[in-house]
């Protein structure tokens, strides 16, 4: 029913600074939705770019604890660590190109 407290989204969110990582909510709802400072109509999007590593706690009417973190992480080191980062990243956008 619109406007039921459901668990569909996860309590934190990791973004990675650097990495064009941009907060994209979307209302599929049929009541109005509050994201912090924002009131996100039925059918309305938002989107939310965060550009430094930080922690942040929001107000969020779509979760059913009323409340989401969004933490950005630093983008990792150059080397093996970073490449490995990058396939995981490129798996996880299109898993069917790198599936063997």
């Amino acid at each position: 029913m619109a406007g039921d407290k459901v668990e569909i989204l996860p309590s934190e969110i990791h973004l990675t600074q650097g990495a064009n990582d941009v907060l994209l909510l979307r209302n599929k709802d049929s009541v109005p939705q509050i994201f912090g400072p924002v009131l996100i109509m039925p059918g309305q999007s938002f989107r939310l770019p965060f550009e430094t590593v930080s922690v942040n706690d929001f107000a969020c009417t779509a979760h059913a604890s009323g409340q989401m973190r969004v933490v950005v992480d630093a983008l990792p080191a150059a080397g093996w660590p970073r490449l490995k980062w990058r396939a995981l990243r490129a798996w996880a956008r299109a898993p069917h190109l790198l599936s063997t």
